[in-house]
């Protein structure tokens, strides 16, 4: 394993570990229904490391994206 993912700590909010013949990624904190009802997704899979930071980042942003649509949903 790599030293990006010795402590388990991967991208920001996420943990990460090697299964098989890829990484894994999980979020630490949990997601709304209407987050995950719109994409974001609380796993990723990839091949590499860099895949699967590149993923962790873009659902980082798809998730505060998306959220921050929920917020103005909720605006009367």
């Amino acid at each position: 394993m790599t030293d990006s993912l010795k402590n388990g700590q991967f991208a920001p909010g996420w943990y990460g570990e090697a299964m098989g013949d890829g990484y894994v990624a999980r979020r630490f904190g949990g997601l709304s229904d209407y987050q995950l009802l719109n994409g974001c997704l609380p796993e990723v899979q990839a091949r590499d490391e860099g895949e699967l930071w590149l993923l962790c980042d873009a659902q980082t942003r798809l998730a505060e994206r998306v959220a921050l649509a929920e917020s103005v949903r909720r605006r009367p």
